[in-house]
């Protein structure tokens, strides 16, 4: 919208050299070295993206599966109309959207959650959110991460300590390849890509801009 203040997330200054566009709103990394070197680069290893402009809500309540309309047990995910659902507890639900999605996604189901006792919040401009993929990613992970990643499979969700930091961990493979996103606090974002760029320093890790994770698969 015409007037609308630039988004940007906590990790726009390491993307320096970076070519950029808006994405709903906010200023995205699309390319940091060229398309094809980050693809070879992550099908060799491992790739490291910034992916903070995705829509991230929570759905809290004894009536949120309900109101979903899912059936998937606590750690699992789910497709849920433009975007994935992962259940964090009983009565704790996470969605995930592309970037600018989140607000007609929220705007339905309040429109649908009138008179339910549940509680809808938006956290997209609070949480950063970062994407590790590639055949070296769980190694690089497992250096920062405490979990069995051999009993963590596509489609699931983890919370977890990560560089002893508190993050949601979504499974979200990509084009054949491992892959995870990692949600956390706004504040801690360049603190954790630094940590992931000193981990994955031997693998090769690289930067991976929006250009070479389209030409991946589908990020929805």
């Amino acid at each position: 919208m015409k007037g609308s203040p630039l988004k940007l997330s906590p990790l726009h200054a390491a993307g320096a050299g970076a070519q950029f566009a808006l994405d709903a709103g906010w200023q995205v990394a699309q390319v940091y070295t060229s398309e094809e070197e980050e693809v070879a680069a992550v099908r060799r290893a491992v790739g490291l993206a910034d992916e903070t402009a995705r829509g991230k809500l929570l759905i809290e309540g004894r009536e949120a599966g309900s109101l979903l309309g899912v059936e998937i047990g606590i750690g699992g995910g789910a497709m849920l109309g433009k975007g994935r659902v992962f259940r964090l507890r009983q009565d704790l639900f996470f969605i995930s959207t592309p970037p600018g999605v989140e607000e007609e996604v929220l705007e339905g189901l309040r429109s649908q959650a009138v008179g339910r006792h549940l509680s809808l919040t938006d956290l997209t401009h609070a949480r950063a959110e970062l994407w590790l993929v590639g055949p070296a990613g769980p190694a690089v992970l497992g250096q920062l991460c405490g979990l069995d990643l051999a009993r963590f499979p596509d489609g699931e969700a983890r919370q977890g300590s990560v560089a002893k930091t508190a993050q949601l961990i979504l499974r979200r493979d990509l084009g054949g390849l491992p892959a995870f996103s990692l949600i956390g606090a706004r504040s801690l974002g360049a603190y954790l890509w630094e940590a992931f760029l000193e981990a994955g320093r031997a693998q090769g890790i690289a930067p991976l801009g929006q250009a070479a994770l389209r030409a991946l698969g589908n990020t929805d």
